[in-house]
């Protein structure tokens, strides 16, 4: 973080000093004018930044109900249902469900702050019965048995989110709403839970509950990212060194400490410098008034096992691949659900294009729907984005209708009456 703030000072006082002697570098923020446009709506409801999805969704006419789930291994996992409290119970059942998963080191209010652009709130509003999954942990680490310093709680990485959080979702929803099937969305990471699940070598009977899926910067190749400097340090550890520096325990937990005691503006400036340098994203296409909300949702608490996955020495960086990449034999059979794939051409931590090479051409039984390359698009621009809705929900939302199963019991979303 220090680093990080040091860097976005230096840049901050280089552009200072450009200005002092004349020439003015403009921000090249294609939807500014979208954005004063915005601003003039607001009301001062809209200026609280909270760590709330029931008040942000309460801003566009929704609500939000939470519920916590026990995993098989007894971890306690909240899921949310977003929710029109005008609507009647009937007409509640009649919505199809989908379950939406958010990425590493987020949750699921990710999806919640974009106002009534975001995508959770924005698939609510056209016709579907909303669900959002917290992954274990996140920012309430509870555990059946163990406690904050118990190991235990952190001998798990994201094949135990696969094979666990995510089918622990998906049966709570098909037994709430007493449906046989749920559509499913994921982004980052949670795509990759979703793609390890329904694999052969874990979970594959799990794609007999899922219609469609949906992948928003699917994590199943690496990017050019994983060679940064900064990152190949971890590979270069050996496992007993990662240990001896990250123990068995949450990973980095001084970042949650410090969130609990900083302003939020300071919580908002560190957590978008840590980003842009560790990512080399920017919050070009993002409406920045939204910025506060957004990293109010993230970080959270994950292992350290977790992140070892990612970037150790016998994890996903030096395999370059969440399953063995050079293998022929296929990764999915006949039970794997229709997928649909959304890329940000822009996104140097992921790779979309040899994702598609491989369904395409290695994968027999996988159906690809759909593959859209967004132009200009980085990582997160593909939640956050403010022409997020036509880039991304309207066609996720045709996609979750164009697999629905028996939709014939359940109403039409907006705007699909043709598919």
């Amino acid at each position: 973080m220090t680093v990080a703030i040091l860097t976005d000072v230096g840049v901050r006082m280089r552009t200072g000093a450009l200005r002092l002697v004349g020439k003015h570098i403009t921000e090249q923020r294609p939807f500014v004018a979208m954005e004063c446009e915005r601003a003039r709506k607001r009301t001062k409801d809209h200026e609280k930044v909270v760590r709330d999805i029931d008040y942000y969704a309460s801003l566009v006419g929704l609500r939000a109900q939470q519920f916590e789930i026990v995993s098989p291994d007894r971890f306690v996992l909240q899921l949310f249902r977003i929710y029109d409290p005008s609507e009647l119970e009937e007409r509640k059942k009649s919505r199809y469900p989908v379950l939406l998963i958010h990425g590493l080191l987020q949750s699921a209010g990710a999806f919640c702050v974009n106002e009534g652009d975001s995508l959770a709130f924005y698939l609510c509003k056209s016709g579907y019965d909303v669900w959002l999954g917290n992954n274990r942990c996140g920012f309430d680490y509870k555990h059946l048995d163990s406690s904050y310093n118990d190991a235990r709680l952190w001998e798990w990485d994201v094949r135990d989110m696969a094979t666990k959080d995510v089918p622990s979702f998906i049966n709570f929803i098909l037994e709430k709403t007493g449906h046989q099937k749920v559509g499913l969305v994921g982004h980052s990471q949670g795509t990759t839970q979703v793609f390890l699940a329904l694999s052969r070598f874990h979970v594959p009977d799990l794609g007999r509950k899922i219609s469609g899926f949906c992948a928003l910067a699917p994590s199943v190749y690496a990017g050019s990212l994983i060679d940064r400097d900064f990152f190949k340090c971890f590979r270069y550890m050996s496992p007993s060194t990662y240990s001896l520096l990250f123990g068995i325990h949450a990973f980095i937990p001084a970042m949650l400490v410090l969130r609990s005691i900083m302003p939020k503006r300071a919580v908002t400036y560190c957590s978008y410098a840590m980003l842009h340098f560790l990512f080399g994203w920017s919050d070009d296409r993002w409406d920045k008034f939204l910025e506060g909300r957004m990293f109010q949702f993230s970080p959270v608490y994950v292992s350290a096992e977790n992140m070892r996955w990612w970037l150790g020495r016998d994890g996903f960086a030096t395999r370059r691949c969440i399953f063995d990449a050079e293998t022929s034999e296929p990764w999915f059979d006949s039970r794997c659900p229709p997928i649909a794939l959304w890329i940000a051409q822009e996104d140097s931590l992921v790779d979309g294009d040899r994702l598609i090479n491989r369904l395409e051409n290695a994968e027999p039984d996988v159906v690809l729907l759909k593959k859209k390359v967004i132009p200009t698009y980085e990582h997160l621009d593909l939640l956050w984005a403010v022409d997020a809705v036509d880039q991304v929900a309207k066609g996720v939302k045709e996609v979750l209708w164009s697999t629905a199963y028996q939709r014939e019991n359940f109403r039409c979303p907006t705007e699909c009456e043709d598919l």
